[in-house]
Parts: structure tokens; sequence; C-alpha cells
């Protein structure tokens, strides 16, 4: 997966341009801030609207196979 959208990204559920919401940082021992970081897009729009949420969750689910 690529850590960087591309321009445009858009929701596939709102059209909204999409985010990236840090989901794992990885720290080494005696280093001061995260070594690692991954990130997955995020809709705020969609995953804060109840009706789309579960929507939401599954098309992400799907689209990286988790």
């Amino acid at each position: 997966m690529m850590n960087e959208l591309l321009h445009g990204d858009l929701c596939p559920l709102c059209g909204q341009p999409l985010t990236l919401r840090p989901t794992v940082s990885v720290h080494s021992a005696g280093v001061p801030y995260p070594t690692r970081t991954d990130y997955l897009p995020h809709c705020d729009s969609c995953t804060s609207d109840p009706v789309n949420s579960q929507k939401w969750n599954d098309l992400m689910n799907e689209r990286y196979g988790n």
C-alpha cells in the first residue's frame, strides 16, 4: 500500500477528499520519535456518520484485504 494519497483521491461513498490517518507507530529503543508510521485513508464525514460508518469499514476491508 502507498503511504501517499494520489492527488484527488475521493471517498467512494460521499466524494469528499480523503485524509491519511496514522494507524501504527513503531518506536525504536532510544529514539524519541517514531521510526515508522503506517497510515490508512480516512474520511471524517463517513466515519462519523452512523449510517455510513459500516459501509465505509466494509469498503476499506475489501480494498485492503483485511
